[in-house]
């Protein structure tokens, strides 16, 4: 057995002596000078200047064309071969493409170059194929000569907006799905460095944990944001959105075979093209503030820069309805104390109430090291531990769309406000715009929020929150807009006054009234809480006390 072993190890050790010549004589051969790498270096180079031209050429095509409706093609025959022309380029797309991705589709592109190369350069190949197939309909193709529609003013400039959002999604996804591969650079770079090329796995990251196709529905998104509608943009949205739908499908055939059991549970966990519905973490996360307390003022988290970046936003809307100097203030919900610490320095007394435990230590940290005297509570905005009356103003940030029971919130707040007091907040508002931009865009793929922070079902709308408060005898109710208006050095955004409610909304209300009597055994209750406020320990460890 010895001996037979030996030999083996014998026959291993040749095998591989042979296979480190034969390395050795390909490097010797191929040297950067010799005549084979410069033919070489020479084919890929043409390929991928033909590659990145066409494509830049027929993507450049299709966003000016189709951003003014089709009107200014190049195309002039005239009706009837006009209509078999147009035919027949818009059909060649979706047909050529999907062909070239079949089998029978891969044996053509390895053909369309030197057969030393063919197999490498496929991945070119087929971008310049695809990309000559853009130009040819987009550039050729003849305008009817009709304009139905061309947006004005506001409509324009959201359409235009929409548009430029919709194509920046679509390089997003094609960013994620792998830029070398969609772009056509993996296969001649590959030949330009003498290596195989290295096509990247199967992608589930950024645009992909939305949904299985994101490049296909941002290029449907691209079809209908246009601010020019004509009888030929309309047939090139609905045509080329039917190939966004159907075109996928075959995708994923391919994706099951060359992937497997991967791809399988990746699709039944990822919606087919909508990002909804889709398995998520469960809404309205409220473990956040005491999982990221310790970061709360280090500027380490996104999301948090993010929340301090909006106090300034808020006072200048609220500065104009109130004087904080020596008033006694609420900050209800003031987590790490971002909103609180602002308003103590405009003079105000002001207490912080939060239930995330780990935060108000935080807060109550920082308001030492600052010599701030706000005085910090771990209690709910449902029973809050202080005296009904005793408050001139009570601030309500980030907090109404994240409460159990709003009603109660509110029920507390009109309490402890003394009469004529002033309740000023922000929240989100329950549309589908809010939705997109918070959940979708805001945590879902820009991470300016930890992923499940808010469930887009607790948002509520202006007129909600205005009958609630109106029963709770609150009148001269008014509200603002609020949303980001650009960005600053390190690139996280700043926020300001919108002329929409439609996202996030700030308002005020004055306590004109008593509200509706509370039940007797809630006073009593709520009295037995204010006792206990004033003497429990635990308590009184998370407050601040300079006084």
């Amino acid at each position: 057995m010895k001996e037979r072993k030996d030999r083996v190890d014998d026959a291993l050790n040749a095998t591989r002596a042979a296979f480190w010549r034969h390395d050795r004589i390909l490097h010797m051969t191929d040297a950067p000078s010799s005549p084979r790498t410069v033919g070489r270096r020479t084919i890929a180079l043409v390929y991928g200047l033909l590659c990145h031209g066409l494509f830049a050429a027929g993507v450049g095509m299709m966003i000016w064309q189709m951003y003014f409706g089709m009107s200014y093609v190049f195309g002039a025959l005239a009706p009837p071969w006009s209509w078999i022309a147009n035919g027949l380029l818009l059909l060649q797309f979706p047909l050529t493409h999907s062909f070239l991705l079949s089998g029978p589709g891969r044996s053509v592109l390895k053909r369309l170059a030197p057969s030393a190369f063919g197999a490498d350069l496929a991945a070119t190949t087929y971008v310049i194929v695809a990309s000559t197939q853009v130009l040819l309909l987009f550039s050729l193709w003849t305008f009817g000569g009709t304009i139905w529609w061309q947006a004005e003013g506001f409509v324009y400039w959201t359409l235009s907006l929409l548009y430029g959002a919709s194509w920046l999604m679509l390089g997003k996804a094609i960013a994620d799905a792998g830029i070398t591969l969609q772009t056509g650079s993996l296969g001649w770079w590959a030949v330009f460095r003498n290596a195989r090329p290295q096509y990247p796995g199967m992608p589930v990251g950024g645009l992909f944990r939305l949904c299985r196709q994101p490049i296909y529905l941002a290029f449907a998104l691209t079809l209908w944001t246009v601010p020019t509608w004509t009888p030929d943009q309309l047939v090139i949205a609905v045509v080329l959105t039917l190939y966004c739908l159907i075109g996928p499908l075959f995708k994923e055939a391919r994706f099951a075979r060359q992937f497997g059991q991967a791809f399988t549970d990746y699709r039944a966990s990822h919606p087919y093209w909508l990002p909804f519905p889709r398995v998520s973490p469960p809404g309205n996360d409220l473990t956040i503030y005491d999982r990221f307390a310790d970061h709360w003022w280090d500027g380490s988290q996104r999301w948090l820069r993010t929340l301090q970046n909006l106090v300034p936003a808020r006072l200048n809307y609220f500065d104009r309805i109130v004087s904080w100097q020596g008033k006694t203030v609420l900050d209800l919900g003031c987590g790490g104390g971002f909103m609180a610490e602002a308003l103590a320095r405009r003079g105000a007394i002001v207490t912080g109430v939060d239930p995330a435990a780990a935060a108000i230590a935080i807060a109550a940290r920082h308001a030492d090291s600052q010599q701030l005297p706000i005085h910090y509570i771990v209690a709910s905005g449902e029973n809050l531990p202080l005296p009904s009356g005793s408050m001139d103003y009570v601030v309500c940030v980030d907090v109404l769309e994240h409460v159990q029971d709003l009603g109660a919130v509110l029920d507390e707040v009109a309490r402890v406000l003394r009469p004529a007091g002033v309740f000023l907040f922000d929240t989100i508002n329950r549309t589908g715009l809010a939705a997109l931009i918070v959940v979708t865009l805001g945590e879902n793929i820009l991470r300016l929020l930890p992923h499940g922070t808010h469930d887009p079902a607790k948002f509520i709308k202006p007129h909600e929150i205005e009958t609630q408060m109106k029963a709770r005898g609150f009148g001269d109710c008014s509200f603002a807009g609020l949303g980001p208006i650009g960005l600053n050095r390190n690139l996280d955004f700043i926020f300001g006054r919108l002329p929409i409610l439609s996202i996030m909304y700030m308002g005020h209300a004055s306590r004109i009234r008593e509200a509706a009597r509370i039940p007797q055994g809630a006073n009593h209750a709520r009295a037995a809480l204010h006792r206990d406020a004033a003497s429990h320990p635990a308590l009184q460890d998370n407050t601040s006390r300079r006084a």
